[in-house]
């Protein structure tokens, strides 16, 4: 039974590369054609309508500042805070002494 799964999924793949058709140089459908000036101008113009959409939809986000975040989510400030003081105190490591200095925050 599980032969006949695994066979059955090589046999659906080699069906799948066989259905694909080679699309590449000659066999492409627009090989040897050209757009004409009409659909350049039309692309240009829908591709400056994308970036002003965008633009316009950026513009209209709500941004608010670090302090802002931080003053909202206290939980995520004592998490930085406890990161920060954590690779101050790795990177401040002294070798001879073997002991860590305490940095308070």
């Amino acid at each position: 039974m599980v032969n006949q799964k695994s066979m059955d999924n090589s046999v659906s793949s080699s069906n799948v590369e066989r259905k694909k058709r080679d699309c590449s140089g000659q066999n492409n459908g627009f090989y040897g054609k050209k757009h004409t000036q009409q659909t350049k101008n039309l692309m240009s113009q829908k591709a400056k309508d994308r970036e002003a959409q965008y633009k316009k939809w950026k513009d209209s986000q709500h941004h608010i500042s670090m302090d802002e975040f931080l003053s909202n989510n206290p939980t995520v400030e004592q998490y930085i805070k406890a990161l920060v003081r954590e690779s101050i105190e790795k990177y401040i490591w002294k070798d001879q002494i073997k002991q860590r200095i305490s940095i308070p925050l």
